[in-house]
């Protein structure tokens, strides 16, 4: 237990680093790549998510941290990491960024566990887990989309938090 309130407020304490972003301003519309796909037409230009954000509700606390890249060669690479304590204990994991996607203010995020378990003690390792990011106006993230409905750049659940601390960055 002891641990646990030491892990919330220094974890808290780091995400203070990562700027917060109201918006996603994209001229182009849309941008995608999963990390698979071939050489791209399209400008050289390089696409980024950076950040970090907290969703605090009685009871719950969810962290997402977020570092990805879309190259202009359409690959996307990166890391995320998720943790959500709640009544039923702790889970969390670790995941490479295998395809990214930005959509009128939003991004959606993919990739595939490298390390982590349920707060009942399923190990994730190996499966595929998606995020949606809404950038626009007050941030939220979706709830993660694991194993087989997780398709690369398919977007998270349905159901959304609201980021409570922090936020991510699109450049």
């Amino acid at each position: 237990m002891q641990l646990k309130a030491f892990l919330a407020p220094a974890s808290i304490a780091a995400l203070m680093f990562f700027a917060p972003s109201p918006a996603f301003a994209d001229g182009e519309g849309s941008f995608h790549a999963p990390s698979d796909s071939g050489p791209s037409t399209s400008s050289q230009a390089v696409y980024r998510i950076n950040g970090a954000a907290v969703s605090s509700l009685p009871q719950d606390q969810r962290r997402l941290s977020v570092q990805g890249r879309l190259s202009g060669d359409a690959m996307a690479d990166g890391r995320l990491s998720f943790t959500h304590h709640s009544s039923l204990g702790l889970s969390h994991f670790t995941a490479r960024v295998t395809c990214l996607e930005f959509v009128d203010g939003r991004a959606e995020v993919s990739g595939t566990i490298t390390k982590g378990k349920t707060a009942a003690g399923v190990v994730l390792d190996g499966k595929m887990v998606a995020f949606t990011l809404n950038m626009g106006g007050e941030q939220t993230f979706t709830l993660p989309q694991i194993g087989p409905g997780a398709a690369n750049c398919g977007g998270g659940r349905a159901e959304t938090v609201p980021v409570t601390q922090a936020g991510f960055r699109i450049r």
